[in-house]
């Protein structure tokens, strides 16, 4: 620090310095991984949501499919006012990024992540009716291959006929980690996915390793009254080990 000149570069390490210099460093991201700051959107054209509530100052990803290898890329977040609006008489953005190729979702996060490949990923539909699992698989992280899988499956009966969404009745989501056929290491209760409102068995829309901590995250599809919502769930934003995954954020589209 000394030998740096008087500045604005000397001033701003000093203050570095004084709150805390590395280990200053680890305590704000670990204090901004708590405060579960992340987001979850999609690349739409006539978005008809509640734009305000969407935070461009975080760091956004968007994930991407590149002839069957996943990556993980930073992109600049765009919003923009639609120039062809459907007549629906409310406000329509456009939503897009910096980059020319589409992306699967964007994810916005309180900390910067690296640029990688994600290595093994689930997409696709799986719907969780009562009694179905969906295997997301095991994950190699970036040092180390963590044991066994992780099942996410329903349990709750199925009450009567429906055109989409037959009526449930104790619905709930339960994921676990499976470290043999019949040996499990952890279980963890999700919280009500389906309610009075929403009423369709969510899917599995995408799972994969999107903090890099080598346990999957996945990211749920649900259809709803006149659109649909996606539903993220993390690994890394849990603050205690007794859980496996935090429900940190949704997204909304209407039809």
């Amino acid at each position: 620090m000394l030998r740096t000149s008087i500045g604005f570069k000397r001033d701003s390490l000093l203050v570095w310095l004084e709150e805390g210099g590395p280990i200053g460093d680890v305590r704000k991201r670990v204090e901004a991984i708590r405060q579960r700051r992340y987001q979850i959107a999609t690349e739409a054209f006539n978005y008809r949501g509640d734009i305000r509530g969407l935070d461009l100052s975080l760091f956004w990803y968007g994930i991407y499919d590149v002839e069957g290898t996943w990556s993980l890329r930073p992109v600049r977040l765009k919003v923009e006012l639609s120039e062809f609006p459907s007549g629906s008489g409310d406000l329509e953005f456009d939503l897009k990024t910096n980059r020319e190729q589409g992306s699967h979702f964007l994810f916005g996060s309180p900390v910067r992540l690296d640029s990688t490949d994600l290595g093994p990923v689930r997409e696709g539909f799986s719907v969780l009716m009562p009694g179905s699992q969906s295997d997301l698989g095991s994950i190699t992280s970036r040092d180390k291959m963590y044991r066994g899988n992780y099942v996410l499956y329903a349990t709750g009966s199925v009450q009567g006929l429906g055109a989409e969404c037959p009526e449930l009745l104790n619905y709930q989501l339960i994921v676990g980690h499976r470290l043999a056929e019949r040996e499990w290491a952890q279980f963890d209760t999700l919280g009500s996915v389906v309610d009075s409102i929403n009423t369709c068995a969510p899917e599995v829309f995408w799972s994969g390793d999107l903090m890099g901590d080598g346990k999957p995250d996945a990211v749920l599809f649900q259809k709803q009254p006149g659109g649909i919502r996606l539903i993220l769930y993390l690994s890394d934003a849990v603050p205690n080990e007794q859980e496996l995954w935090a429900r940190v954020a949704e997204w909304r589209m209407s039809n």
